[in-house]
């Protein structure tokens, strides 16, 4: 879906046991999470915005039923990889959902649903879906979705 993005899915706690089939125990696995660190610098932009505002093509059934967020958004300044604005919404049963404008060209990514959350920033193309921080761990060390 994004060809020139960097997506890392922060799956940690699913991936490890079922792949490596090893046993380990939830309190193992927070430990893990909380101490997992990647250098952002690694995924700096190269990308610059025209300042100029396009408008969104909504070409899809999708995109066009979340028309007013995404026509109000497109008229804002970058937030992601200097030339994309990317609007985060939630959609039920605590799911969140994103789209990503190309301001330079009026060009609208749909996003992939997410539990916990996406992290990014203006000066760097990479987006983390579900980051760590944003886990909320239970009293029996499970993950709370």
């Amino acid at each position: 879906m994004f060809k020139k993005f960097s997506l890392i899915l922060i799956l940690i706690i699913a991936i490890i046991p079922e792949v490596y089939s090893i046993e380990i125990t939830w309190g193992e696995l927070k430990l893990i999470a909380k101490n997992f660190k990647f250098n952002s610098s690694l995924y700096s932009t190269k990308n610059k915005w025209n300042k100029e505002y396009y408008p969104p093509i909504l070409d899809m059934k999708e995109k066009r039923n979340y028309r007013t967020i995404i026509n109000k958004s497109s008229k804002l300044e970058p937030n992601f990889d200097s030339k994309y604005r990317i609007i985060s919404f939630g959609f039920g049963s605590g799911a969140q959902y994103f789209f990503m404008i190309d301001l330079n060209s009026g060009i609208v990514y749909e996003g992939i649903p997410s539990s916990f959350g996406i992290k990014y920033s203006i000066d760097s193309s990479l987006i983390i879906l579900n980051p760590i921080e944003n886990m909320y761990w239970g009293n029996d060390d499970e993950i709370i979705p």
